[in-house]
Formats: structure tokens, C-alpha cells, sequence
């Protein structure tokens, strides 16, 4: 199986779902005033403007991997995964501060150009307020999915009650993701990278959708934890490619600029082996560069150059790919179940290693 292939047919089927969600709630909010529909429209751009849907599809592989065969049903409630995400990812580009995101203005950004169509004086602060509120939505819709779809009550209660809990922990890595770029601790090292990984990226990425379709398709305790076992090794290899991509990246591949990453002062295990092995000339030049917010292009590809000297860019990909080992090894207890879901969770992982977005 090819992962890449998979995904991009998974995306057209979860794409369909949420035009057709959008279509209605758009309609619905419309009656309440233009501006509602309007922003409505917004967040729908927003979230069908790009993405890989991968979430999405760990919902629909983890349901058929337990047997679960009502896949009309468990498409479209697949999608709340990518209205969780679109909430995620609004409310982290406020906090970082971002112009770019899936090659398009960030949200805050496009209300900033619209503040005074609304007599609003300050453009920053109107653009992330709707920002925020966009973000609210779009957690709201993903919530409002899971209840309206048609699988047993008890079923639903346990889903959302996985999705609470979850984004909980998700909130929690987010700050201590935040306190990190402001150097707390001072002496952080590659643990403290890895728990922001596996609370922010492994919990919302993997954990929550694996957890999903176990859920509806009536897993095991067993099986739980070998899904919990997969999920937090493939979730750290998924961040540590994601911050590898974010500085060596294309950034119309991976739609946003790869300055970002420095100049919001990100760190990550690229950062800290630097700091570990470096020389004294390279952390004092990582600290110049790092955190700067008008860093040009030939600063970004000196600090390209201090990743490559000192060892670091090779070391995560050495970590990703023994995280990948360690995700694969998980699943060999449900190797005998659904034989297509079993081989997907596995060459995904695998693509993790290699992936360009």
C-alpha cells in the first residue's frame, strides 16, 4: 500500500463531508446575520484550503482494523478530527504569531485587512479576536459531529469524553511548548522536547482518532493499549519530521515560510544538540539568529548550515526513524486483524520518515 496514495483518497472522501457540513451550517448561520455566515465561510476556507486529512483517516483505518463496517457513517464522522485541528491550528497561529498557513494568510491575518470595514482601530487586535473565535467554533462543530452522527449514545458519550480529556493534555503541551520558547526551563533538555511531542502532537495526531474508531468498533482493553503503545512513538516521529520539514523543508510544500520555526524562537531536538555538541561559536550564532523576528534569508541558511555541522539534522532523523521502529513493533499484536487497516498503520508510520508535507 501506498501511504500517500491512501491518504489523498481518504482526503476526497472526508472533503465531500465537510463541504457538505459547511454548506449547511453556512446556511444556518446566514439566518442569523450576514457576518455570521461570512465568518462562518471563513472558517470553511480555511479548513478545506489544505491538509492531509491524515487524522481523519486514522479514524476510518482504527474503526475497520476492529471490524467495524458502517463506513458511510464513521466518513463523515471522521472529519470532527479536522475541525479539532482547524481549531488547534487557528489558536497556535495567533500564539506564534504566523503569516502563512496551508499556503494562505493565516486567520488572524486575513481579519487584520478587515478590521476597519467593522470600524475597529486596532487591526491586530481585531484579527485575532475573530481569530479566537474562529478557533472556538470550529471545537464546537467538532463536538456538535460526533453528536449528530447515528452511532449508539454510550458510544458518543465515550467519544467525547476521549476528546475533552484529550485536548486537555493538548492545552497542557501547548504550554509547555510556549514556556520553552521562553526558556523554561533554562537547562531544558531532549525530554522536555519529547513530552511537548507526545502531549501537543502524539495525543491530538494519533492517540485521539486511533482511540476514536476503537471506540465505535468495540476494541479490546488489549488492543487499546497497543494502539496507546503505537500512538506516542509514531506522534514524536511525526513532530520531529514536521520540525525537520519546518527549517529544510519546501515551503510551498509544506505552506508556510521555513523562517518561521527560527524566528519564533522554536525548540526543538534540532536546538538542543546543537547546544550540546556544538562549539562555542555555533550556540553563541544559534542564539543570535534564534527568536529573531526580522531574520533574513541568509541568516535562516546560516542557521541551516550549524543544524548540518554540528550533527543535529542527522541525529533526528536517527531519533524519528527509532521512533517509527518502536511504533511498528506495537502493532505486531493486532497483525491478525483487518489485514488492510494493519498494513496502512504500518506504511504510514514508515512515511513518516520520508515525508515532504
Amino acid at each position: 500500500m501506498d501511504p500517500k496514495s491512501a491518504l489523498l483518497e481518504y482526503r476526497k472522501r472526508v472533503d465531500l463531508e465537510l463541504e457538505q457540513y459547511f454548506k449547511r451550517k453556512i446556511a444556518e448561520y446566514e439566518k442569523i446575520s450576514d457576518f455570521a455566515g461570512m465568518f462562518t465561510r471563513d472558517l470553511a476556507e480555511f479548513t478545506l484550503r489544505g491538509g492531509k486529512r491524515f487524522r481523519a483517516a486514522l479514524v476510518y483505518y482504527s474503526y475497520k482494523l476492529f471490524g467495524g463496517e458502517n463506513d458511510k457513517e464513521i466518513i463523515r464522522l471522521s472529519m470532527f478530527t479536522e475541525l479539532v485541528h482547524s481549531f488547534l491550528l487557528i489558536h497556535d497561529d495567533i500564539m506564534d504569531r504566523s503569516l502563512l498557513r496551508r499556503n494562505g494568510e493565516t486567520v488572524h491575518k486575513i481579519y487584520e485587512r478587515h478590521s476597519k470595514d467593522y470600524n475597529f482601530q486596532d487591526d491586530a487586535h481585531f484579527g485575532r479576536i475573530m481569530a479566537i473565535l474562529s478557533g472556538d467554533l470550529a471545537s464546537q462543530f467538532a463536538l456538535e459531529v460526533i453528536g449528530e452522527s447515528n452511532f449508539p449514545g454510550d458510544k458518543k458519550s465515550k467519544l467525547i469524553s476521549l476528546v475533552s480529556k484529550g485536548i486537555s493534555e493538548v492545552i497542557f503541551g501547548q504550554i509547555h511548548d510556549v514556556l520553552l520558547g521562553y526558556n523554561y526551563p533554562k537547562d531544558y533538555k531532549d525530554e522536555d522536547i519529547l513530552k511537548v511531542h507526545k502531549y501537543k502532537t502524539a495525543v491530538y495526531t494519533y492517540r485521539i482518532p486511533l482511540f476514536a474508531g476503537a471506540i465505535l468498533a468495540d476494541a479490546s482493553e488489549e488492543e487499546f493499549k497497543a494502539l496507546e503503545d503505537y500512538s506516542y512513538p509514531s506522534g514524536i516521529a511525526f513532530q520531529i519530521r514536521d520540525d525537520i520539514l519546518g527549517v529544510f523543508g519546501d515551503s510551498e510544500e509544506i505552506g508556510k515560510s521555513t523562517k518561521d520555526d527560527i524566528m519564533e524562537g522554536k525548540k526543538t531536538l534540532l536546538v538542543t544538540h546543537v547546544y550540546k555538541h556544538g562549539s562555542s561559536e555555533q550556540k553563541n550564532n544559534l542564539d543570535r539568529y534564534l527568536g529573531k523576528k526580522d531574520l533574513n534569508d541568509q541568516e535562516a541558511e546560516e542557521v541551516r548550515y550549524i543544524f548540518k555541522e554540528t550533527g543535529a539534522l542527522e541525529y533526528c532523523k536517527v531519533e524519528c526513524a527509532r521512533q517509527v521502529e518502536k511504533a511498528k513493533k506495537s502493532l505486531e499484536s493486532l497483525s491478525g486483524k483487518n489485514a488492510e487497516a494493519y498494513e496502512f498503520l504500518k506504511v504510514v508510520a514508515e512515511y513518516m520518515i520520508i515525508r515532504d508535507v
